[in-house]
């Protein structure tokens, strides 16, 4: 197996990570922007705006995630950043108290991406290693992530990443989304629009 270098994404690095995410913008034209607006947003954006609204962000200096190399190519991508920047994630529920909002020390992990070729040769598990380590150092506090409770779930279902990832790294489940939460800040048909699927875990690791 070859030997795996992680990355944190800099301007330098986007055209590495435009070359993972190809033409689909890794899936269905996402780019990585589901979690950061909201659903009308995301949707009037398509592949070109979301497209442009990553590499704006990776433009202005922040560190939306980690890309994982091999052979000198990058092959996978795991999105962890302070959870304020993904206000689907950050929408009012049962998760825990309202003080919460807004805490910079609360990073989440809400996506990975690893080239076809690699899925299944532990890049993920490297990539979640690195992200642990690299929030540590940014003064996070707790490390969240929300996965799919079986492995084995189509490349669709899991971005997020399986729950067993999870455990084998230290996550433990403290609670779970017993409802869909609506998107804040939003109006009309928006509001009604809803970020995540009820019963799906939220499990923390402290750092």
């Amino acid at each position: 197996m070859s030997s795996t270098v992680t990355k944190v994404v800099t301007p330098e690095l986007w055209p590495d990570l435009a070359a993972l995410f190809g033409e689909r913008g890794a899936s269905s034209g996402c780019w990585c922007m589901w979690f950061r607006v909201p659903p009308r947003q995301w949707t009037a954006n398509g592949n070109a705006g979301n497209r442009a609204a990553m590499q704006a962000i990776v433009a202005d200096g922040h560190r939306p995630g980690l890309l994982a190399y091999r052979e000198g190519r990058p092959v996978g991508w795991m999105s962890v950043a302070p959870r304020p920047q993904f206000p689907r994630i950050e929408a009012a529920d049962e998760r825990g108290p309202a003080e919460e909002a807004g805490d910079e020390g609360i990073w989440s992990i809400v996506c990975f991406y690893i080239e076809a070729s690699q899925r299944g040769s532990g890049v993920a598990a490297e990539l979640l290693a690195a992200g642990i380590e690299h929030a540590r150092r940014a003064g996070a506090r707790i490390l969240e992530a929300y996965p799919v409770e079986r492995d084995g779930a189509s490349n669709a279902d899991a971005f997020t990443g399986p729950r067993s990832l999870f455990e084998k790294a230290g996550f433990r489940e403290t609670g779970r989304f017993d409802r869909w939460a609506a998107v804040p800040n939003a109006s009309g048909p928006d509001a009604r629009r809803l970020s995540r699927p009820p019963g799906r875990p939220v499990m923390r690791l402290r750092l």
